[in-house]
């Protein structure tokens, strides 16, 4: 008999009980989807994500994060930072830039990596992203300038950490003597590919929805499929710029006048999908991990490089960036701690992990330990403490 749809179930009803169980007990729901996910994989083995979903799991979680980043890129009105347009370009130049490089340089130090091992995983611990972000945000009910700042480093950092990985890494190839510099050139090309049409399709469909060239019952559905389209044949192109282009999509419907109806025709319809697949992309990831990655992530290198992130890595990068914005030290000092890594480092660090070791870089087998230990330790930190913390600094909305 195939279970394999009643493990479909399974993990649906999962990530939305969690999110329930969140909102009726005040608890942060990325900690509560994550515990719920390790209990039912690797602790009961009920959830088998990869019996249950066999070959085309990881294209189903690229799909889905696609989705939520189109989802999330689709908020980004840039009229609604108007005031403070300056923090926010810091905020997703300079910290991620400074985050890679400090972090290259604590990976190098404390666990021992080769600097082309060490700069790869600087990028793709560069994200924080709207799966973990947004349910925050969500639940803390923060005030409208530090929640569109952690908001908008979120969406626009997620497509960009991957690349500044897949950067550092055709660099290390290249230096090595592994591939040829011309593979560099490819990269940017490919880079700008993505960028550029992906902002170009977005304005076109928002064009054609607002002639009212497709009804208004079908624009949200053929938005879908775009959008995975999209993300598809740009990922053909070259790895992970698929995220690129569905933000810069996103992007660009928000930003060009396009009628209110039919914004938020598209974005109330993404919106209940996100939720959902933020739940069940969650059970899945975290019901995949073995008891052995788990038991790897208690290495002490591996938890003095998760307490330099946490403690002097996000909180330097922060403050160093924003020097000279005029944002209060209690909203500077509430970005420098919330960071929490999620969904785009756990399914990104695999791929690079398998082609580092591919090409030589054999230390490359800590990379998925560390996104493990990183992933866990921010997610239920932040988690717990920014309802408290921005409470504390007086940065909620009066009720």
């Amino acid at each position: 008999m195939d279970f394999s749809l009643l493990g479909v179930g399974l993990v649906l009803f999962i990530g939305m009980f969690s999110q329930w169980l969140s909102w009726r007990w005040s608890l942060p729901a990325i900690v509560v989807m994550t515990i719920a996910g390790v209990i039912v994989g690797p602790g009961l083995h009920v959830v088998q994500p990869e019996n249950i979903f066999g070959p085309i799991m990881k294209s189903l979680i690229s799909m889905a994060v696609a989705i939520i980043l189109f989802e999330g890129s689709l908020s980004l009105d840039r009229d609604e930072i108007r005031h403070f347009r300056r923090p926010v370009r810091r905020m997703v130049t300079s910290v991620p830039f400074l985050s890679w490089i400090l972090t290259a340089v604590a990976t190098h130090y404390i666990i021992d990596l080769s600097w082309v091992v060490s700069f790869v995983i600087g990028g793709l611990f560069v994200v924080t992203g709207p799966t973990v972000i947004g349910p925050l945000l969500r639940q803390s009910k923060l005030k409208e300038r530090p929640a569109s700042l952690l908001h908008w480093e979120g969406v626009i950092v997620d497509p960009v950490g991957p690349l500044l990985a897949l950067l550092a890494l055709q660099i290390g190839l290249s230096v090595t003597g592994i591939t040829e510099w011309t593979y560099l050139v490819l990269f940017f090309l490919a880079a700008a590919t993505a960028l550029i049409s992906g902002y170009f399709i977005g304005y076109g469909m928002g064009y054609v929805f607002q002639k009212e060239i497709i009804p208004h019952h079908m624009q949200t559905s053929i938005m879908f499929v775009v959008v995975v389209l999209s993300f598809s044949l740009s990922n053909l192109l070259m790895p992970e710029s698929g995220l690129l282009a569905v933000t810069a999509m996103g992007f660009a419907m928000a930003n060009m006048g396009l009628d209110d109806h039919i914004l938020e025709n598209i974005r109330h319809f993404k919106e209940d999908i996100a939720i959902l697949l933020v739940s069940a992309v969650f059970v899945i990831l975290t019901a995949t991990i073995t008891r052995e990655e788990l038991a790897g992530m208690l290495d002490f290198r591996l938890l003095g490089f998760v307490l330099l992130m946490l403690f002097i890595v996000r909180p330097l990068s922060v403050w160093l960036s924003l020097i000279g914005t005029d944002l209060p030290a209690r909203e500077k000092t509430l970005i420098s701690w919330i960071a929490p890594r999620g969904i785009v480092a756990l399914t990104v660090s695999s791929y690079f992990e398998s082609i580092l070791i591919k090409n030589g870089f054999d230390d490359a087998v800590l990379l998925l330990p560390m996104t493990l230990a990183l992933v866990f330790t921010t997610v239920t930190a932040h988690g717990f403490t920014l309802t408290p913390l921005a409470k504390r600094l007086q940065l909620t909305k009066k009720s």
